[in-house]
């Protein structure tokens, strides 16, 4: 009867000390917000890529003037250059 009231034992301090061990070690690292950010850049990139194809799409039906298309294209385009800026930055970080 003893060992199994050991393996007992020997059991739940196991558990009590995989619970409490991010607590012992002095430093939470959170590595959830940072792959958020890079998914959300990510979807914000896909977004623009899709507003830069509708936008073309609407300029060769002739749809919109050749002045609105290249500005608006040319916002869209630096926006998401910032975007991957943002993202390499964040890779960098994590180093990914």
């Amino acid at each position: 009867m003893t060992w199994i009231s050991i393996l007992l034992f020997l059991m739940f301090f196991s558990f009590f000390l995989f619970s409490i061990w991010p607590l012992l070690w002095g430093e939470i690292v959170n590595d959830k917000e940072s792959h958020d950010l890079i998914n959300a850049l990510e979807r914000r990139k896909s977004i623009l890529y899709r507003e830069i194809q509708y936008l073309d799409n609407e300029y060769y039906i002739e749809n919109i003037n050749a002045g609105d298309y290249n500005s608006s294209r040319t916002e869209l385009v630096s926006e998401i250059s910032e975007i991957i800026d943002q993202i390499n930055l964040q890779s960098s970080k994590q180093g990914i």
